[in-house]
């Protein structure tokens, strides 16, 4: 009888672990979609210089490092943009991956964009990292930074 108990307490105590470790995995999954869907918008409203989309989705307090490693607000950024003084070419990105730690999403990837700044075009690729944070129920992009990339 006790050994009957035993393998019930163990077996209900397995079923509640395996439970929560598949909600806590389904859980993530969804919260790197939703993540993802995000990057889309950015990466949809970049190229046509969409900047009212941009405001909705960079957090108030962005930080934007730029390819030429200056570090601009949300403000200055989407300054220039309206100015046209960023634009581009072609936008594309490769090697895209999403990480979640908690309410934070961190999405790497290859930029292999056509950038035009001030009237001189780069098509150097860039790796790139944008970090989204969850707030009021939105993932919001609050830091991006980019870098050369020289593929080895």
């Amino acid at each position: 009888m006790q050994r009957r108990i035993l393998f019930i307490a163990f077996s209900v105590i397995a079923v509640l672990g395996l439970a929560k470790w598949a909600a806590t995995t389904v859980a993530a999954d969804s919260a790197k979609d939703e993540v993802l869907k995000a990057e889309d918008a950015r990466n949809a409203a970049m190229p046509t210089g969409d900047v009212a989309a941009l405001e909705k989705i960079y957090a108030d307090n962005l930080v934007y490092i730029n390819a030429r490693g200056e570090r601009l607000t949300k403000a200055q950024h989407l300054g220039e943009m309206k100015a046209r003084t960023l634009g581009f070419r072609s936008f594309a990105h490769n090697d895209v991956q999403v990480s979640m730690v908690g309410d934070t999403g961190v999405v790497t990837g290859i930029s292999t964009s056509a950038v035009e700044y001030e009237g001189k075009v780069s098509t150097n690729p860039r790796r790139f990292v944008n970090v989204y944070v969850k707030d009021g129920g939105r993932w919001l992009c609050a830091v991006h930074m980019e870098t050369p990339y020289e593929k080895k």
